[in-house]
């Protein structure tokens, strides 16, 4: 069964753990993270890509911390990917630290509507880099 023509994704962001605590020298990492909606080929450029979100910053949080963040974000038909992304704020440029994509359509096919928590495993060239618990609502 697949999903519906279009729904609100209600995603909330819980928290970080096991991330790396320090970004570099004597600089503790300020982790945000940052939600977009994707047709399954993201790398292809903004075409692909739907509405896209970002929590606020954790100062000097390092490796774990909690967000308790909600979005309401908009599922047109062809969006069925969620990719959520870890990124360390920095004056000069932000670092990006690893990301996992959530099959949205599986979401829907395991739980429907009901509010779902899971924990997904951020991965940067092939490593671990930290987990991230996100509570998905699909609104259909």
């Amino acid at each position: 069964q697949r999903m519906p023509i279009a729904c609100l994704a209600r995603i909330s962001v819980i928290d970080l753990s096991g991330a790396a605590e320090y970004a570099g020298l004597f600089d503790k990492m300020d982790p945000y993270i940052k939600l977009t909606l994707h047709d399954g080929e993201f790398d292809s450029g903004s075409s692909h890509r739907g509405e896209s979100f970002r929590t606020g910053t954790k100062d000097n949080a390092g490796g774990t911390c909690s967000f308790n963040e909600c979005f309401d974000i908009n599922k047109p038909e062809n969006m069925d990917v969620l990719r959520v992304e870890l990124w360390d704020e920095d004056t000069a440029s932000d670092d990006y630290m690893g990301c996992i994509d959530i099959d949205l359509d599986r979401i829907y096919e395991d739980f429907k509507s009901q509010p779902v928590v899971k924990t997904y495993t951020l991965v940067k060239g092939g490593k671990n880099v930290g987990n991230i618990s996100i509570q998905i609502e699909l609104r259909v």
